[in-house]
């Protein structure tokens, strides 16, 4: 079978993930990482990873005049992903169903290998098993009396929409990366439901009825109307927008932003987004150097800020990086054992690809029952107004840690 995979813009972690493919002895694998130079040529199976903006519809075009069957892979994709959100700062991202017909995708972020496989060999996927099937986790839909974004998780058991602390669980299909099992809620990378954000923000804002919201009186004497003032549901919730519709917006029926753009599309995904969800952004978009670039982050607040950091969070953080060499060699040589191989000792220290497991001061999760947790954990620390610089990262936040602008150096 003849599979070639094309990577149009972004990442590349799902482009690179797709070098698993080579281990399928039935496929001829060939990669594409500049679909506008692709000299066209007939193929059983077209995969295209990546965003995709309205110039690329030529190349688009091309690929289907030359395959049989068409797969999406990945969010970014499938529904715009992550990238999607520097629409609300005019940029054009675009799912692929809306500019090429007889698709077939595969969502996620990552995208998991396993069922791109499967629909590739002409198997149906899985059904909309939820999230919450598989959650250690119990809820009881009861009333909340605070919206927490950090919480010290020592309780296993309880909801964590139950703690207060949001989680898209409710509306996301089970999936391979599963944050949850790293005490990191989900942001709905595999939604089971369409509209998904704005189903989870009605289910959570139900849950939210005991906080308190700014209201002001109609001038024609109705019931109260939600005031433009911070209120307690304000100040736990600064951004919807990463939040309920990290990987959706362009599927949620939302309205295209207005706001200026920084004429940067990948600061304008983090322009809005919060201090304490920048590490699993930028887990999700760094690509091979997706490792460097969260640590990089971090330890420009936590050393502006004097987070201490354990000797053995140091030698967690050492291994990933060195790790992270090894991915940089696997990828660059389209080595799939060795890409395998790394990928799967990057899982037992950050939790997934997503390096759901990496967090400020620590991790969320043990990595070695025989090394004392506490001497590596993770805790809530304090969110401090200022910019944050180093080198290669700038970073302004306001005092609701809410990031202002952001500049990301190469290398």
């Amino acid at each position: 079978m003849d599979v070639k995979i094309f990577q149009f813009n972004g990442c590349n972690k799902c482009f690179y993930e797709t070098l698993l493919l080579k281990l399928e002895e039935k496929m001829n694998i060939e990669f594409i990482s500049d679909p506008q130079d692709w000299k066209e040529e007939n193929m059983d199976v077209a995969v295209i990873s990546g965003y995709i903006l309205p110039d690329d519809l030529d190349s688009l075009q091309k690929i289907q005049n030359n395959s049989k069957r068409i797969f999406a892979y990945g969010d970014c994709t499938t529904t715009g992903g992550i990238f999607a959100l520097a629409n609300q700062r005019g940029h054009q991202v675009t799912p692929l169903k809306d500019l090429i017909s007889n698709i077939t995708n595969v969502n996620g972020c990552l995208g998991e290998i396993e069922e791109l496989i499967a629909v590739i060999n002409g198997e149906e996927l899985q059904g909309n098993n939820p999230l919450c099937s598989v959650c250690k986790r119990k809820a009881t839909c009861d009333y909340l009396d605070s919206v927490n974004r950090q919480i010290e998780i020592d309780d296993e058991e309880t909801c964590f929409n139950d703690l207060g602390f949001l989680c898209n669980g409710f509306i996301a299909k089970k999936c391979k990366e599963r944050c949850i099992d790293f005490n990191t809620p989900c942001r709905g990378c595999k939604p089971m439901v369409e509209r998904s954000g704005i189903r989870m923000l009605g289910m959570f804002g139900t849950l939210m009825g005991n906080i308190e919201m700014a209201t002001e009186h109609s001038e024609k004497g109705a019931t109260d109307k939600l005031a433009d003032a911070d209120d307690d549901l304000t100040e736990s919730l600064p951004d919807i927008l990463g939040n309920f519709f990290r990987f959706t917006l362009l599927t949620s029926g939302l309205p295209r932003g207005r706001i200026q753009s920084s004429g940067n599309l990948l600061q304008d995904v983090f322009t809005g987004r919060l201090i304490e969800e920048l590490p699993l952004i930028t887990g999700l978009l760094g690509g091979n150097r997706s490792i460097s670039l969260t640590l990089k982050l971090i330890e420009t607040y936590e050393k502006a800020n004097n987070i201490e950091v354990s000797t053995q969070t140091k030698k967690y953080r050492n291994e990933l990086l060195s790790l992270e060499a090894d991915l940089i060699e696997a990828t660059n040589n389209k080595d799939a054992q060795k890409y395998k191989a790394t990928t799967d000792k990057i899982r037992k220290i950050a939790g997934n690809m997503n390096l759901s497991n990496v967090y400020f001061g620590g991790f969320k999760q043990i990595i070695d029952d025989d090394v004392d947790f506490e001497s590596y954990k993770s805790h809530i620390f304090e969110i401090v107004e200022g910019t944050y610089k180093n080198g290669s990262i700038n970073y302004n936040i306001d005092p609701k840690g809410v990031i202002k602008e952001i500049t990301i150096k190469e290398g």
